[in-house]
């Protein structure tokens, strides 16, 4: 992880030539599920943030490589009687909450002058830095409240590899500044199971995400 911040640094700082390398700034809302082999089904969304840095390298064919250093937000919600340690009743709900720092690192297409459009493949290495249960009860006024959060942050697997693809769009200012929205999908090929959480199972991450930003071409 460490080395991978100084690469994006090094080639943030490079004397380049031209407008191909572009810096910038990017936020997400991510719309995160499970797949898993039987522990969980009928499981819901949860709804996440994510933002970081972004760096781009723009060819003359139209082809680019890019790397992201962002806080990602994962996670799923189950609608399941939740028990303690004694078997008493403690939720109506659970939400897992799973936070990393990720590095995506991807390859694309891009057509269009003023407005411009785009296509990315890559891959998103990440590490856990946060993870928790919220157990949550519905009163009888219908409003639901926390009873409970539990820190998972020791037992889950701390790396996760994704894919990733996204499409999306956005316009050229004649400053250098590159305003740009995408919408894309992620899934893990790696589990966050272990011996020591949810053993002999297999729980991956997926979801859809919704991505604005906005990127400025650097000059010498």
């Amino acid at each position: 992880m460490k080395k991978a911040i100084i690469i994006i640094l090094t080639l943030i700082s490079l004397n380049v030539v031209g407008q191909n390398h572009f810096i910038g700034m990017k936020g997400s809302i991510n719309w995160t599920n499970i797949s898993s082999n039987d522990i969980f089904s009928g499981t819901d969304y949860r709804t996440g943030l994510s933002g970081g840095l972004t760096y781009e390298y723009l060819f003359r064919t139209h082809l680019s490589l890019g790397v992201d250093l962002i806080y990602n937000q994962r996670g799923f919600t189950d609608n399941v009687t939740i028990m303690d340690n004694q078997g008493i009743p403690i939720g109506d709900k659970a939400k897992y909450k799973y936070d990393y720092i990720s590095i995506p690192i991807k390859t694309g297409y891009n057509i269009g002058n003023s407005f411009y459009s785009f296509v990315n493949v890559g891959l998103i290495p990440s590490l856990l830095v946060n993870a928790k249960l919220a157990s949550y009860r519905i009163q009888s006024d219908g409003k639901t409240v926390i009873s409970e959060v539990q820190d998972m942050t020791n037992e889950v697997t701390k790396f996760d590899l994704a894919g990733l693809f996204e499409i999306g769009g956005g316009y050229k200012f004649k400053t250098g500044y590159w305003l740009f929205s995408s919408i894309g999908y992620q899934q893990s090929f790696t589990t966050i199971t272990n011996s020591e959480y949810f053993a002999n199972n297999k729980i991956r991450h997926n979801g859809i995400i919704f991505t604005v930003g906005l990127k400025y071409a650097l000059r010498k």
